[in-house]
Order: C-alpha cells, then structure tokens, then sequence
C-alpha cells in the first residue's frame, strides 16, 4: 500500500522521507486513471480532451528544471485556467500551422509526495517521442510532471501541471502539450 510522504519541496535535490499514513486505493487508482487517459488524449489526438483533466481554476506549465530548481517558475507555456487552455486548443486546430506530428508518452509510476491544501502532492516521470508526418522519430521530450491533484470519489483532476522539462532547449513544434 502506498504511503504519503512529509511535504518537501518537490526538486530534483530533495528526496521524500516516508510517513505511515496510508493512501486509500480508490485515489491511488483515480491518480493512476488521470495519467493514463491525459498521455492517451494527447496521443491518440483526441486533444480537446485535454483541459477536461484540469479543474477551471488550474495552472499548466512547461518550464526547463534549471529554472524549475531555482524557483523561477516562468517557462515556455503557462496557461492560469480551464479557458486558457481550451483556447490552446481552439488554436492548435484552427490557427497554428505546424508540420504534421504525433507524440507517444511514455510515463513512470506516480509518486504521491503529500496530501495538503486539498491536493495530492505527486510526481511523475516522463518521455515523449515525436512521429513526423515522413516516419522521422525523435525523443521529443523528457523530465517529469510535477503535479497536485484533487481527488473527488473515483474522479481525479489537475489543479496545477508542472511539465518540468530535463532540457532548456525546446523544439519550435511545442505546439501540442506535453
């Protein structure tokens, strides 16, 4: 049975030390649900799918670690709500022009590292592959999702997304999320 851990800040440099309050199955499940369907919207293209696994007030955003670890939280995406994000969609299909794409996520087991201020506190580790439209593939992609995450019965959402990326560099087709 998984545990939650004493609340530390979530940083490559720090490791969670274990306490003995057990995490009910029904949350351990609803977190493991949340990230399978979010990685498999996104990869199968089914896209507007995407801001339904944030609640309405919600932050998502794709930051390097390095500015991550330093506490400067202003990376290359940063969405503050439901209606932002739907609005990146709405682009996404109407108004960017890109090279024809497709992602493949590949994720770690989820860590919970706390439950406080009404969320689970996790992470979550990461590898995205990018198929161009010619057979080209790439890692497009790898770090890990530093998350909180309100569970209701057997429902779970994002209310903050943190795609902390391993490398400063980004492809210009950061287009669809991560």
């Amino acid at each position: 049975m998984g545990v939650v851990s004493k609340r530390l800040k979530m940083n490559s440099t720090v490791v969670p030390l274990p306490k003995q309050t057990p995490i009910p199955a029904t949350v351990r499940d609803a977190i493991a649900t949340l990230q399978m369907q979010y990685v498999h919207a996104i990869d199968d293209d089914r896209i507007e799918r995407w801001p339904q696994f944030f609640t309405e007030k919600c932050v998502y955003q794709i930051i390097p670690r390095v500015e991550y670890d330093q506490g400067r939280l202003i990376g290359v995406w940063f969405c503050d709500n439901r209606a932002m994000l739907e609005d990146r969609v709405s682009a996404l299909r109407e108004v960017n022009v890109y090279e024809p794409h497709v992602y493949r996520h590949v994720i770690g087991p989820t860590e919970i590292i706390d439950h406080a201020d009404g969320a689970y506190h996790a992470r979550t580790s990461y590898i995205v592959v990018r198929t161009m439209s010619d057979g080209e593939m790439s890692v497009f992609s790898a770090g890990r999702y530093v998350d909180e995450i309100v569970v209701d019965g057997e429902t779970a959402l994002l209310r903050k997304r943190s795609v902390v990326t391993d490398s400063y560099r980004y492809d210009t087709l950061v287009v669809i999320p991560l």
